[in-house]
């Protein structure tokens, strides 16, 4: 019976012994399979990427001469130097126009004088007048007073004196003094042709029968045609140089990318597959409201100077900026993709210890569309997780795929 009792227990045994293998071998554990990158040392650049159109930095707009175009030296795509002559006009004496407007001057100061000898005169009748009337006055009391008044003698000479004061008061009142608004007119008159004597004589100072060349460059735009006049200080331009050599590209910042572009910062220009060095050289103090049909628009006005040869480049195409805003040197990234942000808005990346997926909080600091430089967190060596997904959490247990992206 004991003997039983033991083969049982021994048999019970066996068979838990049995399950439980079953059961340990059975398990098996999931892992998530992941590409990884091993974080490296080096630069990391950040670029402010944008387009702009190329501009020449050095334009000069030549505008018509008042006149006929006697002959048209250059076409479009011409080289030409500084003094070169590029446009000739047949012109009108500049010195007639200033005898012309001497003569209308001196008449107008004539007029005025004359005007007021005449006023002076006409003063010195009235004053005249004046005391003769009043002379007769005293002549007619006396008769009035003589014993002859009542005589006939005595009244014809009374009825003479008092005849000849009435001639002398309509002589006065005949007499009309030259009014302040006379004066007004005539220094108005002087004033005008004055205005047309200094005209005439600043305009022959500047008196100019060709268009010349300040600057060398190549002819992009002619607007000027033999035979025909030409009106003074016309809204486009007779002759248009630019230097082709010496190129920049115009940009306009969006308010986000505004405070990132500073003077002096290395760029890059890209065009048709050519790469040029610029440099940015120009930022403007404020922004600038655009309007158009489709709404409004802020920017701020930002240039780059072109340092290579610009062979290539077209003035007035677009081309593409790299303006490089940020750099760090010697600096341990990790690429961007490896980049995640948790609930609380921290970044963090998984890196791989043994078979399991370590969080790690990491402090960025410059970054790039393709990686960015890490503080603190994590170091040169460590293999990052590429594209973390939802079901790489930290502790689980991941397995490398083969051909990943490691370096």
């Amino acid at each position: 019976m004991k003997k039983k009792i033991i083969i049982g227990i021994i048999v019970a045994a066996a068979v838990c012994g049995l399950i439980a293998f079953r059961f340990a071998g059975g398990k098996k554990v999931s892992y998530v399979s992941v590409k990884t990158s091993t974080i490296s040392q080096g630069d990391v650049k950040a670029y402010l990427s944008t387009t702009g159109t190329v501009k020449s930095k050095n334009t000069k707009d030549y505008y018509p001469l008042q006149g006929k175009v006697k002959k048209v030296n250059v076409k479009v795509g011409d080289a030409v130097k500084q003094g070169q002559v590029l446009v000739e006009y047949e012109v009108q004496d500049a010195n007639a126009a200033v005898k012309q407007a001497q003569i209308q001057y001196d008449n107008a100061v004539l007029q005025k004088k004359m005007l007021v000898n005449n006023n002076n005169d006409i003063k010195s009748k009235i004053a005249d007048l004046d005391k003769k009337i009043a002379d007769t006055d005293t002549q007619i009391a006396a008769a009035e007073k003589s014993p002859l008044a009542q005589t006939p003698d005595g009244q014809k000479a009374l009825s003479g004196l008092q005849t000849q004061k009435s001639s002398y008061q309509q002589q006065k009142e005949s007499l009309k003094p030259i009014s302040t608004e006379q004066f007004k007119q005539a220094d108005n008159s002087v004033a005008l042709a004055q205005i047309s004597l200094d005209s005439a004589k600043s305009n022959l100072s500047k008196s100019q029968d060709k268009i010349i060349s300040d600057i060398d460059g190549v002819i992009t735009a002619v607007n000027v045609v033999e035979g025909v006049s030409s009106m003074t200080a016309g809204a486009q331009a007779a002759v248009t140089v630019q230097d082709l050599s010496n190129l920049k590209v115009e940009l306009s910042i969006g308010k986000y990318d505004s405070s990132r572009i500073q003077l002096n910062q290395e760029a890059v220009v890209k065009n048709g597959g050519k790469e040029y060095k610029a440099k940015v050289s120009e930022v403007d103090p404020a922004a600038k409201k655009t309007v158009s049909a489709t709404g409004s628009d802020t920017t701020l006005g930002a240039e780059v100077d072109i340092l290579d040869k610009p062979e290539g480049l077209k003035v007035d195409f677009d081309a593409d900026v790299d303006v490089l805003v940020g750099q760090a040197n010697s600096a341990v990234k990790v690429p961007a993709e490896s980049i995640k942000t948790d609930k609380t808005g921290k970044s963090v990346v998984f890196i791989v210890e043994g078979d399991k997926a370590v969080q790690k909080e990491v402090k960025l600091g410059i970054q790039s569309d393709m990686e960015a430089q890490v503080i603190e967190g994590v170091k040169a060596g460590d293999k990052v997780i590429l594209n973390p997904g939802e079901t790489v959490k930290d502790g689980a247990a991941v397995k490398e795929m083969a051909g990943d992206g490691k370096k």
